[in-house]
């Protein structure tokens, strides 16, 4: 496992000295899928206020107040296009005239505002009765959950140092550790007739997209590999444009080296879609890999030993889809898909 990151955008991640290859021991629920539960459990069922606001400073706002009166606090979601914040405030904090208390009035907009964000002016505001928003909330947080991932997977022989030469190998011409690597990532299906995931993959039994694929369900995710060696192979076209077409908008990409003698040039990748790479080769001990990240992307977890290696069991297998799911994730927080994601919360929250 070699590489040159030249002029590239991508660098290295770090690996830790404490770090070890374990199997799933955080939450896999996403920011999104937290404020659902968090909304369903505190808010849903319950007296509870929502404002929205297409005219706040940080654009299109939908903000949900509750009184705990078991916890003398009142919890707030604010929703805004650029995520969701769940907040809460003592309610010993939030000031109320004393002639409020007098005719049970609770404490004014304007008082809990300025304790979570005094760029919101609750003149902006307006509360909304109708009794189908908070399930209309929901739907917009729910919208944004995914549950379905897609990889792509390139395969480089030896010798080979660029992206272009690993587009242009056959399946017949691979290494048997590449076949072993495949295993290890998920199962081969025949894409005709199938009624999962497909990731874009043609599965109306015209093998535009190639024949078989490989898929796996993990920790309730559905993940399709867009495997170079399985996708049509173009002898005329030198750039083998559908199976870029697949593997260049792919958010991660494994590059599979079967030796690490000559350097894999990263300058060689051309798409812009494509932000984590894991480069991996076959050792003693299983797979020797690393890392990498473009710019941008923020460091995410699980953390990666100094030895770099894992094994071909579960629990390595499980690190390692870990890592490249959360490196889809953190990839959304990279400033060329923040943009596209907050445009979108914008157009939900103005629905």
């Amino acid at each position: 496992m070699s590489f040159v990151v030249g002029n590239s955008e991508y660098r290295p991640l770090a690996t830790f000295a404490g770090a070890k290859i374990t199997g799933v021991h955080e939450s896999l629920l996403q920011e999104c899928e937290k404020d659902i539960i968090w909304y369903r459990e505190n808010f849903i069922g319950k007296l509870h206020w929502n404002f929205l606001s297409t005219e706040a400073h940080k654009g299109p706002i939908a903000i949900s107040i509750i009184l705990d009166m078991e916890s003398a606090t009142y919890k707030i979601l604010l929703r805004t296009s650029s995520g969701a914040e769940r907040l809460t405030v003592a309610a010993s904090a939030v000031s109320i005239a004393w002639w409020r208390k007098l005719v049970g009035l609770g404490a004014p907009l304007p008082a809990i505002l300025s304790l979570i964000d005094k760029s919101i002016h609750s003149s902006n505001l307006r509360k909304i009765k109708d009794p189908g928003i908070p399930g209309d909330l929901l739907t917009m947080e729910d919208r944004q959950v995914i549950r379905s991932y897609k990889f792509g997977v390139i395969y480089l022989q030896k010798g080979q140092t660029t992206e272009a030469e690993a587009l242009a190998n056959k399946m017949e011409n691979t290494s048997l550790e590449f076949k072993k690597f495949l295993n290890f990532l998920g199962e081969t299906i025949e894409l005709k007739g199938w009624k999962g995931y497909r990731a874009g993959l043609d599965v109306t039994g015209t093998n535009l997209t190639g024949a078989q694929s490989i898929y796996t369900k993990w920790q309730g995710y559905e993940i399709m590999f867009h495997v170079s060696t399985l996708l049509p192979f173009n002898e005329a076209d030198k750039q083998q444009l559908e199976r870029k077409r697949h593997i260049g908008n792919d958010i991660v990409v494994i590059a599979f080296q079967d030796s690490d003698d000559h350097p894999f040039h990263l300058q060689t990748i051309t798409s812009h879609q494509n932000h984590v790479l894991l480069i991996v080769s076959p050792c003693a001990n299983g797979y020797k890999f690393t890392v990498l990240a473009k710019n941008g992307v923020p460091p995410f977890t699980p953390e990666i030993p100094e030895s770099s290696v894992i094994s071909g069991d579960a629990v390595s297998r499980d690190f390692f889809l870990h890592k490249a799911v959360n490196g889809e994730r953190a990839s959304y927080k990279a400033p060329s898909f923040a943009t596209k994601i907050s445009r979108t919360r914008q157009v939900l929250l103005n629905e």
